[in-house]
Protein backbone atom coordinates (compact mmCIF):
# COMPACT_ATOMS: atom_id res chain seq x y z
CA UNK A 1 0.00 0.00 0.00
CA UNK A 2 0.93 3.27 -0.47
CA UNK A 3 1.86 6.04 2.00
CA UNK A 4 -1.56 7.69 2.34
CA UNK A 5 0.30 10.85 3.62
CA UNK A 6 1.20 11.80 0.20
CA UNK A 7 -2.29 12.21 -0.93
CA UNK A 8 -2.90 15.74 -1.09
CA UNK A 9 -6.85 14.99 -0.44
CA UNK A 10 -5.82 13.02 2.42
CA UNK A 11 -4.23 16.39 3.94
CA UNK A 12 -7.56 17.80 3.61
CA UNK A 13 -9.35 14.58 5.31
CA UNK A 14 -7.21 14.76 8.46
CA UNK A 15 -7.43 18.72 8.84
CA UNK A 16 -11.21 18.25 8.78
CA UNK A 17 -11.43 14.84 11.21
CA UNK A 18 -12.91 17.06 14.20
CA UNK A 19 -15.11 18.93 11.93
CA UNK A 20 -16.44 15.77 9.85
CA UNK A 21 -17.68 13.46 12.96
CA UNK A 22 -21.02 12.51 13.45
CA UNK A 23 -22.11 15.19 11.30
CA UNK A 24 -25.66 15.20 9.11
CA UNK A 25 -25.67 13.18 5.90
CA UNK A 26 -27.76 13.48 2.73
CA UNK A 27 -25.38 12.94 -0.20
CA UNK A 28 -22.49 12.22 -1.52
CA UNK A 29 -21.46 15.69 -2.37
CA UNK A 30 -19.78 18.16 0.67
CA UNK A 31 -21.20 21.54 0.70
CA UNK A 32 -20.05 24.11 -2.25
CA UNK A 33 -18.16 26.24 0.70
CA UNK A 34 -15.66 23.36 1.37
CA UNK A 35 -13.80 25.92 4.21
CA UNK A 36 -16.98 25.79 6.45
CA UNK A 37 -18.47 22.38 5.82
CA UNK A 38 -21.75 21.40 8.55
CA UNK A 39 -22.53 18.22 6.09
CA UNK A 40 -19.59 15.47 5.30
CA UNK A 41 -19.81 13.61 2.48
CA UNK A 42 -19.31 9.46 2.80
CA UNK A 43 -15.63 9.43 1.15
CA UNK A 44 -14.24 12.00 4.10
CA UNK A 45 -17.01 9.99 7.08
CA UNK A 46 -15.37 6.48 6.19
CA UNK A 47 -11.48 8.40 6.51
CA UNK A 48 -12.37 9.56 9.56
CA UNK A 49 -13.91 6.11 11.05
CA UNK A 50 -11.20 4.20 9.78
CA UNK A 51 -8.53 6.27 11.80
CA UNK A 52 -10.60 6.93 15.01
CA UNK A 53 -10.92 3.76 15.08
CA UNK A 54 -7.78 2.23 14.69
CA UNK A 55 -5.99 4.63 16.57
CA UNK A 56 -8.72 3.77 19.53
CA UNK A 57 -7.97 -0.04 19.23
CA UNK A 58 -4.59 0.31 18.16
CA UNK A 59 -3.91 2.53 21.56
CA UNK A 60 -4.31 1.96 24.80
CA UNK A 61 -6.69 -1.21 23.93
CA UNK A 62 -3.79 -2.80 22.22
CA UNK A 63 -1.47 -2.08 24.98
CA UNK A 64 -3.96 -3.64 27.50
CA UNK A 65 -4.43 -6.84 25.60
CA UNK A 66 -0.70 -6.62 25.12
CA UNK A 67 -0.27 -6.04 28.41
CA UNK A 68 -2.91 -9.04 29.44
CA UNK A 69 -0.47 -11.67 27.56
CA UNK A 70 2.97 -10.71 28.59
CA UNK A 71 4.23 -8.42 25.60
CA UNK A 72 3.93 -5.33 27.48
CA UNK A 73 3.60 -4.68 31.14
CA UNK A 74 0.37 -2.50 30.52
CA UNK A 75 -2.13 -3.36 32.89
CA UNK A 76 -0.47 -7.05 33.38
CA UNK A 77 -1.92 -7.14 36.86
CA UNK A 78 -5.30 -7.22 35.40
CA UNK A 79 -6.36 -4.69 38.21
CA UNK A 80 -8.78 -2.25 36.39
CA UNK A 81 -12.24 -0.61 37.70
CA UNK A 82 -14.87 0.98 36.14
CA UNK A 83 -13.04 4.56 35.40
CA UNK A 84 -10.54 2.17 33.39
CA UNK A 85 -11.73 2.54 29.95
CA UNK A 86 -14.49 5.61 30.47
CA UNK A 87 -13.32 7.76 28.16
CA UNK A 88 -12.33 5.02 25.10
CA UNK A 89 -15.80 3.67 25.13
CA UNK A 90 -17.82 6.94 25.37
CA UNK A 91 -15.41 8.17 22.33
CA UNK A 92 -15.93 4.80 20.36
CA UNK A 93 -19.51 5.26 20.76
CA UNK A 94 -19.83 9.08 20.25
CA UNK A 95 -17.27 9.08 17.65
CA UNK A 96 -16.01 6.26 14.99
CA UNK A 97 -18.76 3.51 15.47
CA UNK A 98 -21.57 6.31 15.32
CA UNK A 99 -20.24 7.81 12.14
CA UNK A 100 -19.93 4.38 10.48
CA UNK A 101 -23.85 3.26 11.72
CA UNK A 102 -24.42 7.07 9.37
CA UNK A 103 -22.68 5.67 6.46
CA UNK A 104 -24.67 2.51 7.17
CA UNK A 105 -28.06 4.46 6.85
CA UNK A 106 -27.30 7.13 4.21
CA UNK A 107 -25.80 4.18 1.82
CA UNK A 108 -28.91 2.28 2.82
CA UNK A 109 -30.82 5.06 1.78
CA UNK A 110 -29.48 5.98 -0.95
CA UNK A 111 -30.43 3.06 -2.45
CA UNK A 112 -27.92 2.63 -5.37
CA UNK A 113 -24.40 2.52 -3.13
CA UNK A 114 -23.96 -1.36 -2.03
CA UNK A 115 -20.37 -0.85 -2.27
CA UNK A 116 -19.87 1.96 0.33
CA UNK A 117 -22.20 0.00 2.21
CA UNK A 118 -20.42 -3.00 2.32
CA UNK A 119 -17.33 -1.34 3.51
CA UNK A 120 -19.22 -0.10 6.14
CA UNK A 121 -20.59 -3.61 6.94
CA UNK A 122 -17.25 -5.01 7.29
CA UNK A 123 -16.07 -2.54 9.73
CA UNK A 124 -19.26 -2.42 11.74
CA UNK A 125 -18.31 -6.60 11.63
CA UNK A 126 -14.81 -6.66 12.48
CA UNK A 127 -15.28 -3.30 15.11
CA UNK A 128 -18.10 -4.94 16.91
CA UNK A 129 -16.97 -8.17 17.37
CA UNK A 130 -13.66 -6.44 19.32
CA UNK A 131 -16.56 -4.94 21.40
CA UNK A 132 -17.73 -7.94 22.11
CA UNK A 133 -14.79 -10.14 22.94
CA UNK A 134 -13.59 -7.03 25.24
CA UNK A 135 -16.57 -6.52 27.00
CA UNK A 136 -19.74 -9.25 26.16
CA UNK A 137 -22.82 -7.71 26.00
CA UNK A 138 -22.99 -3.99 24.58
CA UNK A 139 -25.47 -1.54 22.87
CA UNK A 140 -26.13 -2.76 19.34
CA UNK A 141 -29.05 -2.58 18.35
CA UNK A 142 -30.24 0.47 20.10
CA UNK A 143 -27.42 2.05 19.91
CA UNK A 144 -27.01 5.24 18.00
CA UNK A 145 -30.56 6.13 18.67
CA UNK A 146 -30.02 9.35 20.47
CA UNK A 147 -31.33 11.69 18.00
CA UNK A 148 -34.42 9.44 18.23
CA UNK A 149 -34.93 9.51 21.57
CA UNK A 150 -33.34 6.95 23.29
CA UNK A 151 -30.92 8.00 25.55
CA UNK A 152 -30.41 4.60 27.48
CA UNK A 153 -29.75 1.72 24.68
CA UNK A 154 -30.41 -1.85 25.77
CA UNK A 155 -27.47 -4.63 26.19
CA UNK A 156 -27.58 -6.94 23.58
CA UNK A 157 -26.74 -10.08 24.19
CA UNK A 158 -22.91 -11.18 22.99
CA UNK A 159 -23.88 -14.44 21.48
CA UNK A 160 -27.08 -12.27 19.40
CA UNK A 161 -24.69 -9.92 18.78
CA UNK A 162 -22.31 -12.40 17.27
CA UNK A 163 -24.75 -14.08 14.93
CA UNK A 164 -25.65 -10.88 13.33
CA UNK A 165 -21.78 -10.13 12.98
CA UNK A 166 -22.03 -12.94 10.63
CA UNK A 167 -24.92 -11.70 8.74
CA UNK A 168 -23.59 -8.72 8.53
CA UNK A 169 -20.19 -10.45 6.73
CA UNK A 170 -22.76 -12.51 4.52
CA UNK A 171 -24.40 -9.27 3.74
CA UNK A 172 -20.92 -6.89 2.59
CA UNK A 173 -20.26 -10.14 0.31
CA UNK A 174 -23.74 -9.91 -1.42
CA UNK A 175 -23.75 -5.97 -1.74
CA UNK A 176 -20.15 -5.91 -2.72
CA UNK A 177 -21.68 -8.69 -6.02
CA UNK A 178 -24.05 -5.55 -6.79
CA UNK A 179 -22.88 -3.23 -9.46
CA UNK A 180 -22.16 0.24 -8.16
CA UNK A 181 -22.22 3.68 -9.54
CA UNK A 182 -20.59 5.07 -6.82
CA UNK A 183 -16.73 4.53 -6.64
CA UNK A 184 -15.80 4.17 -2.92
CA UNK A 185 -13.49 6.70 -1.79
CA UNK A 186 -12.26 7.50 1.13
CA UNK A 187 -10.70 4.24 1.58
CA UNK A 188 -7.15 4.13 3.05
CA UNK A 189 -7.28 0.45 4.28
CA UNK A 190 -7.77 -0.70 0.59
CA UNK A 191 -8.19 2.32 -1.70
CA UNK A 192 -5.62 4.76 -0.62
CA UNK A 193 -7.07 7.81 -1.67
CA UNK A 194 -8.67 6.73 -4.70
CA UNK A 195 -5.47 6.25 -6.93
CA UNK A 196 -3.10 3.42 -8.42
CA UNK A 197 -5.82 0.61 -7.29
CA UNK A 198 -8.70 -0.33 -9.79
CA UNK A 199 -12.25 -0.26 -7.97
CA UNK A 200 -12.98 -3.82 -9.02
CA UNK A 201 -9.44 -4.91 -6.95
CA UNK A 202 -10.79 -2.78 -4.25
CA UNK A 203 -13.68 -4.96 -4.08
CA UNK A 204 -12.11 -7.99 -4.30
CA UNK A 205 -10.30 -7.01 -1.27
CA UNK A 206 -13.02 -6.65 0.90
CA UNK A 207 -14.99 -9.51 -0.32
CA UNK A 208 -11.82 -11.26 0.85
CA UNK A 209 -11.92 -9.24 4.37
CA UNK A 210 -15.44 -10.27 4.86
CA UNK A 211 -14.63 -13.81 4.14
CA UNK A 212 -11.84 -14.03 6.18
CA UNK A 213 -13.49 -12.13 9.20
CA UNK A 214 -16.54 -14.65 9.20
CA UNK A 215 -13.57 -17.47 9.29
CA UNK A 216 -11.82 -15.59 12.32
CA UNK A 217 -15.71 -15.55 13.93
CA UNK A 218 -16.66 -18.48 13.46
CA UNK A 219 -13.37 -19.58 14.52
CA UNK A 220 -14.03 -17.63 17.80
CA UNK A 221 -17.48 -19.82 18.50
CA UNK A 222 -15.88 -23.14 17.59
CA UNK A 223 -16.13 -24.67 21.27
CA UNK A 224 -19.64 -23.66 21.74
CA UNK A 225 -21.17 -23.86 18.04
CA UNK A 226 -20.77 -27.53 16.64
CA UNK A 227 -22.17 -26.21 12.81
CA UNK A 228 -18.62 -23.67 12.86
CA UNK A 229 -16.40 -26.68 11.78
CA UNK A 230 -18.33 -27.17 8.66
CA UNK A 231 -18.81 -23.25 7.97
CA UNK A 232 -15.23 -23.22 7.85
CA UNK A 233 -15.03 -25.84 5.88
CA UNK A 234 -17.13 -24.28 3.19
CA UNK A 235 -14.98 -20.90 3.26
CA UNK A 236 -11.73 -22.82 2.68
CA UNK A 237 -13.17 -24.44 -0.06
CA UNK A 238 -13.95 -21.56 -1.51
CA UNK A 239 -10.49 -20.04 -1.71
CA UNK A 240 -11.43 -16.39 -1.74
CA UNK A 241 -9.53 -15.03 2.09
CA UNK A 242 -6.81 -13.12 2.74
CA UNK A 243 -3.70 -15.51 1.97
CA UNK A 244 -1.37 -12.92 0.68
CA UNK A 245 0.49 -9.72 1.91
CA UNK A 246 -1.18 -7.84 -0.93
CA UNK A 247 -4.82 -8.56 0.58
CA UNK A 248 -3.68 -7.89 4.23
CA UNK A 249 -7.19 -6.11 6.05
CA UNK A 250 -4.55 -3.18 7.84
CA UNK A 251 -4.73 0.17 9.17
CA UNK A 252 -1.67 2.04 7.90
CA UNK A 253 -0.83 5.68 9.92
CA UNK A 254 0.58 8.39 8.56
CA UNK A 255 3.39 10.62 9.25
CA UNK A 256 1.76 14.14 10.35
CA UNK A 257 1.90 16.18 13.43
CA UNK A 258 -0.70 18.50 13.82
CA UNK A 259 -3.01 17.48 14.04
CA UNK A 260 -1.30 14.02 14.74
CA UNK A 261 -2.43 11.13 12.95
CA UNK A 262 1.00 8.44 13.64
CA UNK A 263 0.75 4.84 15.18
CA UNK A 264 -0.59 5.62 19.09
CA UNK A 265 2.80 3.38 20.15
CA UNK A 266 4.90 5.90 18.02
CA UNK A 267 3.80 8.80 19.85
CA UNK A 268 3.79 7.45 23.28
CA UNK A 269 7.51 6.02 22.74
CA UNK A 270 8.60 9.15 20.77
CA UNK A 271 7.16 12.06 20.07
CA UNK A 272 7.90 13.28 23.55
CA UNK A 273 11.30 14.45 25.17
CA UNK A 274 11.99 10.87 26.11
CA UNK A 275 9.94 7.35 25.68
CA UNK A 276 6.59 7.24 27.40
CA UNK A 277 6.06 3.68 26.22
CA UNK A 278 5.11 0.89 28.36
CA UNK A 279 8.25 -1.64 29.57
CA UNK A 280 8.35 -4.24 27.04
CA UNK A 281 7.92 -7.84 28.57
CA UNK A 282 11.14 -9.78 29.90
CA UNK A 283 10.62 -12.83 28.60
CA UNK A 284 8.96 -11.57 25.17
CA UNK A 285 12.19 -10.15 24.84
CA UNK A 286 14.31 -12.89 26.35
CA UNK A 287 12.96 -15.49 24.14
CA UNK A 288 13.45 -13.66 21.17
CA UNK A 289 16.79 -13.02 21.97
CA UNK A 290 17.40 -16.92 22.72
CA UNK A 291 15.60 -17.75 19.53
CA UNK A 292 18.10 -15.65 17.61
CA UNK A 293 14.96 -14.29 16.16
CA UNK A 294 15.81 -12.05 13.14
CA UNK A 295 12.42 -9.91 14.25
CA UNK A 296 14.50 -8.60 17.63
CA UNK A 297 16.26 -5.60 16.43
CA UNK A 298 12.38 -4.63 14.43
CA UNK A 299 10.38 -5.23 17.79
CA UNK A 300 12.35 -3.70 19.99
CA UNK A 301 14.67 -0.52 20.31
CA UNK A 302 17.26 -0.24 23.24
CA UNK A 303 17.84 3.27 24.26
CA UNK A 304 20.99 3.01 26.46
CA UNK A 305 24.31 1.16 26.73
CA UNK A 306 24.89 2.36 30.56
CA UNK A 307 25.14 -0.61 32.81
CA UNK A 308 23.53 0.30 36.19
CA UNK A 309 25.46 -0.21 39.24
CA UNK A 310 23.55 -2.08 42.12
CA UNK A 311 26.20 -0.64 44.74
CA UNK A 312 25.27 2.73 43.83
CA UNK A 313 21.83 3.81 46.02
CA UNK A 314 20.13 5.77 42.85
CA UNK A 315 21.21 3.01 39.98
CA UNK A 316 20.41 0.50 42.16
CA UNK A 317 16.33 1.61 42.56
CA UNK A 318 16.49 1.74 38.94
CA UNK A 319 17.79 -1.79 38.44
CA UNK A 320 14.40 -3.66 37.10
CA UNK A 321 13.35 -6.30 39.75
CA UNK A 322 15.55 -4.14 42.75
CA UNK A 323 12.57 -4.01 44.61
CA UNK A 324 11.94 -7.99 44.79
CA UNK A 325 13.65 -11.23 45.32
CA UNK A 326 11.45 -13.36 43.09
CA UNK A 327 12.35 -12.47 39.42
CA UNK A 328 12.64 -14.69 36.83
CA UNK A 329 14.72 -12.29 34.35
CA UNK A 330 15.25 -9.08 36.32
CA UNK A 331 18.36 -6.96 34.82
CA UNK A 332 19.26 -9.28 31.82
CA UNK A 333 22.98 -8.21 31.80
CA UNK A 334 23.64 -8.87 35.48
CA UNK A 335 21.49 -12.32 35.41
CA UNK A 336 24.16 -15.47 35.20
CA UNK A 337 21.37 -17.47 33.75
CA UNK A 338 20.37 -14.86 30.93
CA UNK A 339 24.12 -14.44 30.07
CA UNK A 340 25.16 -17.78 30.30
CA UNK A 341 22.29 -18.16 27.91
CA UNK A 342 22.87 -16.17 25.40
CA UNK A 343 26.63 -15.96 24.87
CA UNK A 344 27.75 -19.01 27.53
CA UNK A 345 29.62 -16.67 30.08
CA UNK A 346 28.97 -15.05 33.74
CA UNK A 347 28.06 -11.69 33.68
CA UNK A 348 31.41 -10.59 34.65
CA UNK A 349 33.18 -12.50 31.64
CA UNK A 350 30.77 -10.40 29.23
CA UNK A 351 32.99 -8.41 26.45
CA UNK A 352 31.84 -4.80 26.45
CA UNK A 353 29.84 -5.11 23.60
CA UNK A 354 27.77 -8.22 24.97
CA UNK A 355 27.55 -6.26 28.55
CA UNK A 356 26.03 -2.84 26.76
CA UNK A 357 23.87 -4.51 24.34
CA UNK A 358 22.18 -6.28 26.70
CA UNK A 359 22.13 -3.56 29.03
CA UNK A 360 19.43 -1.84 26.55
CA UNK A 361 16.95 -4.55 26.96
CA UNK A 362 15.31 -3.20 29.75
CA UNK A 363 12.02 -4.14 30.79
CA UNK A 364 10.14 -5.88 33.46
CA UNK A 365 9.03 -9.35 34.64
CA UNK A 366 5.08 -10.00 34.54
CA UNK A 367 3.23 -8.06 36.90
CA UNK A 368 5.91 -6.32 38.68
CA UNK A 369 4.37 -4.66 41.11
CA UNK A 370 7.89 -1.98 42.30
CA UNK A 371 7.35 1.37 41.86
CA UNK A 372 8.49 3.18 38.38
CA UNK A 373 11.44 5.15 38.69
CA UNK A 374 12.58 7.90 36.32
CA UNK A 375 13.76 5.17 33.94
CA UNK A 376 12.02 6.46 30.64
CA UNK A 377 15.21 6.84 29.16
CA UNK A 378 16.67 3.18 29.90
CA UNK A 379 13.23 1.26 28.46
CA UNK A 380 13.21 -1.00 25.73
CA UNK A 381 10.88 0.98 23.46
CA UNK A 382 8.92 0.06 20.55
CA UNK A 383 10.69 -0.29 17.62
CA UNK A 384 10.77 -0.16 13.89
CA UNK A 385 7.89 -2.36 13.74
CA UNK A 386 4.54 -1.99 14.64
CA UNK A 387 5.24 1.76 15.03
CA UNK A 388 7.83 2.77 12.18
CA UNK A 389 9.70 4.06 15.41
CA UNK A 390 13.79 3.23 15.30
CA UNK A 391 15.63 0.07 13.89
CA UNK A 392 17.76 -0.77 16.66
CA UNK A 393 20.47 -1.19 14.49
CA UNK A 394 20.26 3.16 14.68
CA UNK A 395 22.32 4.39 17.56
CA UNK A 396 19.45 6.83 18.49
CA UNK A 397 17.63 6.89 21.50
CA UNK A 398 13.46 6.84 21.76
CA UNK A 399 11.82 10.96 21.59
CA UNK A 400 12.38 13.49 19.45
CA UNK A 401 10.76 12.42 16.90
CA UNK A 402 12.77 9.78 15.67
CA UNK A 403 11.49 7.41 13.13
CA UNK A 404 8.46 8.12 10.97
CA UNK A 405 5.77 7.10 13.00
CA UNK A 406 3.35 5.72 9.91
CA UNK A 407 3.41 1.98 11.59
CA UNK A 408 0.49 -0.33 10.59
CA UNK A 409 -2.45 -1.97 12.54
CA UNK A 410 -2.71 -5.50 11.49
CA UNK A 411 -6.59 -6.55 11.70
CA UNK A 412 -6.51 -9.46 9.87
CA UNK A 413 -3.29 -10.52 7.97
CA UNK A 414 -2.23 -13.36 5.89
CA UNK A 415 0.13 -14.87 8.37
CA UNK A 416 -3.11 -14.42 11.02
CA UNK A 417 -4.66 -16.52 8.66
CA UNK A 418 -2.82 -19.07 8.43
CA UNK A 419 -2.42 -19.50 11.88
CA UNK A 420 -6.61 -19.73 11.58
CA UNK A 421 -6.34 -22.53 9.26
CA UNK A 422 -3.41 -24.55 11.66
CA UNK A 423 -5.76 -24.37 14.15
CA UNK A 424 -9.05 -25.27 12.53
CA UNK A 425 -6.50 -28.20 11.07
CA UNK A 426 -5.47 -29.61 14.08
CA UNK A 427 -8.50 -29.22 16.74
CA UNK A 428 -11.59 -28.99 14.04
CA UNK A 429 -10.56 -31.26 11.10
CA UNK A 430 -10.94 -28.58 8.61
CA UNK A 431 -9.03 -29.48 5.58
CA UNK A 432 -6.97 -26.91 4.34
CA UNK A 433 -4.78 -29.06 1.68
CA UNK A 434 -1.05 -27.90 3.46
CA UNK A 435 0.11 -30.05 6.11
CA UNK A 436 0.21 -28.05 9.09
CA UNK A 437 4.20 -27.37 8.86
CA UNK A 438 3.52 -25.97 5.23
CA UNK A 439 0.76 -23.79 7.15
CA UNK A 440 3.34 -22.76 9.98
CA UNK A 441 5.98 -22.01 7.45
CA UNK A 442 3.49 -19.36 5.74
CA UNK A 443 2.46 -17.73 8.50
CA UNK A 444 6.18 -17.73 9.65
CA UNK A 445 7.38 -16.09 6.10
CA UNK A 446 4.34 -13.86 5.72
CA UNK A 447 4.81 -12.19 9.24
CA UNK A 448 8.77 -11.88 8.58
CA UNK A 449 8.40 -10.15 5.27
CA UNK A 450 5.69 -7.42 6.45
CA UNK A 451 8.31 -6.82 9.56
CA UNK A 452 11.04 -6.46 7.15
CA UNK A 453 9.21 -4.33 4.52
CA UNK A 454 7.77 -1.86 7.54
CA UNK A 455 11.66 -1.92 9.21
CA UNK A 456 13.15 -1.17 5.31
CA UNK A 457 11.16 2.16 4.85
CA UNK A 458 12.25 3.18 8.12
CA UNK A 459 16.13 2.61 6.86
CA UNK A 460 16.42 -0.89 8.85
CA UNK A 461 18.82 -3.20 7.60
CA UNK A 462 16.92 -6.63 6.70
CA UNK A 463 20.10 -8.78 5.64
CA UNK A 464 20.77 -10.13 9.03
CA UNK A 465 23.92 -11.68 7.79
CA UNK A 466 25.45 -8.27 7.82
CA UNK A 467 24.59 -7.27 11.09
CA UNK A 468 27.01 -6.86 14.11
CA UNK A 469 25.30 -7.49 17.30
CA UNK A 470 26.79 -9.28 19.07
CA UNK A 471 23.76 -11.85 19.68
CA UNK A 472 23.99 -14.16 16.47
CA UNK A 473 20.82 -13.58 14.84
CA UNK A 474 19.75 -15.96 12.14
CA UNK A 475 19.07 -15.47 8.91
CA UNK A 476 15.09 -15.67 7.71
CA UNK A 477 14.82 -19.03 5.93
CA UNK A 478 17.52 -20.30 8.62
CA UNK A 479 15.23 -19.39 11.44
CA UNK A 480 11.98 -19.91 9.89
CA UNK A 481 13.29 -23.83 8.70
CA UNK A 482 14.58 -24.60 12.51
CA UNK A 483 11.05 -22.78 14.09
CA UNK A 484 9.21 -25.64 11.56
CA UNK A 485 11.57 -28.24 11.51
CA UNK A 486 10.49 -28.81 15.72
CA UNK A 487 6.81 -28.92 14.90
CA UNK A 488 5.52 -32.22 16.49
CA UNK A 489 3.96 -33.30 13.34
CA UNK A 490 3.16 -37.11 15.56
CA UNK A 491 2.08 -34.84 18.95
CA UNK A 492 -1.29 -34.54 20.62
CA UNK A 493 -3.85 -31.99 20.00
CA UNK A 494 -2.43 -30.03 23.16
CA UNK A 495 1.24 -30.30 21.74
CA UNK A 496 0.58 -28.99 18.76
CA UNK A 497 -0.88 -26.14 19.27
CA UNK A 498 0.95 -24.96 22.06
CA UNK A 499 4.08 -25.06 19.56
CA UNK A 500 2.24 -23.47 16.78
CA UNK A 501 0.54 -20.33 19.02
CA UNK A 502 3.21 -19.94 20.72
CA UNK A 503 4.59 -18.82 17.10
CA UNK A 504 1.71 -16.94 16.77
CA UNK A 505 2.45 -15.26 19.95
CA UNK A 506 5.95 -14.19 18.93
CA UNK A 507 4.29 -13.01 15.58
CA UNK A 508 0.77 -10.84 16.56
CA UNK A 509 2.99 -8.12 18.06
CA UNK A 510 1.12 -4.98 17.60
CA UNK A 511 -2.53 -6.42 18.26
CA UNK A 512 -2.89 -7.59 21.58
CA UNK A 513 -6.55 -8.93 20.39
CA UNK A 514 -5.35 -12.12 18.68
CA UNK A 515 -3.56 -12.32 21.90
CA UNK A 516 -5.96 -12.14 24.25
CA UNK A 517 -8.54 -13.82 21.95
CA UNK A 518 -6.79 -17.08 21.40
CA UNK A 519 -5.34 -17.63 25.05
CA UNK A 520 -8.98 -17.31 26.29
CA UNK A 521 -10.51 -19.36 22.83
CA UNK A 522 -7.51 -22.46 23.87
CA UNK A 523 -5.69 -21.85 26.45
CA UNK A 524 -2.24 -21.31 24.43
CA UNK A 525 0.95 -20.72 24.61
CA UNK A 526 0.60 -22.00 28.49
CA UNK A 527 4.16 -21.51 29.03
CA UNK A 528 3.91 -17.95 30.30
CA UNK A 529 6.00 -16.33 33.44
CA UNK A 530 3.41 -16.72 36.16
CA UNK A 531 2.61 -13.13 37.20
CA UNK A 532 4.55 -12.36 40.65
CA UNK A 533 1.75 -10.21 41.95
CA UNK A 534 -1.95 -10.30 40.50
CA UNK A 535 -4.33 -8.45 43.09
CA UNK A 536 -7.21 -9.87 40.58
CA UNK A 537 -7.56 -12.79 38.58
CA UNK A 538 -7.12 -12.82 34.72
CA UNK A 539 -9.36 -10.17 32.58
CA UNK A 540 -11.82 -12.71 31.41
CA UNK A 541 -13.33 -9.54 30.07
CA UNK A 542 -12.74 -5.68 30.51
CA UNK A 543 -14.89 -3.76 33.53
CA UNK A 544 -17.82 -1.70 31.90
CA UNK A 545 -17.53 1.83 32.29
CA UNK A 546 -18.35 4.76 35.27
CA UNK A 547 -20.68 6.46 32.69
CA UNK A 548 -22.72 3.44 32.03
CA UNK A 549 -23.33 2.68 35.36
CA UNK A 550 -24.06 5.98 36.02
CA UNK A 551 -26.33 6.97 33.59
CA UNK A 552 -27.54 3.68 31.58
CA UNK A 553 -29.94 1.84 34.02
CA UNK A 554 -29.98 -1.07 31.36
CA UNK A 555 -25.92 -1.93 31.98
CA UNK A 556 -25.80 -5.25 33.52
CA UNK A 557 -23.87 -5.84 36.50
CA UNK A 558 -20.49 -8.08 36.07
CA UNK A 559 -17.20 -8.71 37.87
CA UNK A 560 -14.75 -8.81 35.17
CA UNK A 561 -12.56 -11.51 36.55
CA UNK A 562 -15.22 -13.83 37.29
CA UNK A 563 -15.84 -17.26 35.02
CA UNK A 564 -19.27 -16.47 35.11
CA UNK A 565 -19.33 -13.96 33.86
CA UNK A 566 -16.43 -14.73 30.91
CA UNK A 567 -17.50 -13.98 26.93
CA UNK A 568 -19.76 -16.22 25.69
CA UNK A 569 -17.68 -18.57 23.58
CA UNK A 570 -14.66 -18.58 26.03
CA UNK A 571 -15.29 -22.41 27.54
CA UNK A 572 -11.57 -22.80 29.64
CA UNK A 573 -12.48 -19.51 31.77
CA UNK A 574 -8.90 -19.25 32.50
CA UNK A 575 -7.23 -18.37 35.93
CA UNK A 576 -4.08 -17.48 37.47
Amino acid sequence: MKKFQKKGSLMLVIALLFTVSSCDLFDLDINTDPNNPSQASLELLLTNVMLDASSTFAGGLNNATSGFLGHTTSTDDHNMNNTSWNGTWNFLYSGPLNDLERIIRAATAQGNNPHYLAVAQILKAYYFSLMVDLWGDVPYSEAFQGDQGNKTPAYDDQATIYADLIKLCDDAIANIALTSPVRVLGDVIYNNGGTGVSASTQMGRWRRAAKSLKLRLLLQTSRVDASAAAKIQALVDEGDLILTAANDFQFKFGVLQNPDDRHPWYQSGYSGGEAGFSYYGHQFMYEMLLNGDPRTPFYFHRQTEDILDPADPTDKQTIPCSQRSDCTYGYFVLNGNITNALFGRDPDALTSSQAEYLAGYFGRDRADPSGIPNDNPLRTTVGAYPAAGVWDGAAAAGGGNKGRGDGIFPMITSWMMNFYLLEAQISLGVVTGKTDDALLRDALNQQIDKVFSLGAAVGGNTDPSTWTFPIAYKTKADFVNGVVAGYPIAGTEGAKLQYALKQAWFANHGNGFELYNTFRRTGFPADLQAPLQAPRQFALSLPYVQDELNLNPQTPTKVYDSPSDAIFWDVIKYQF
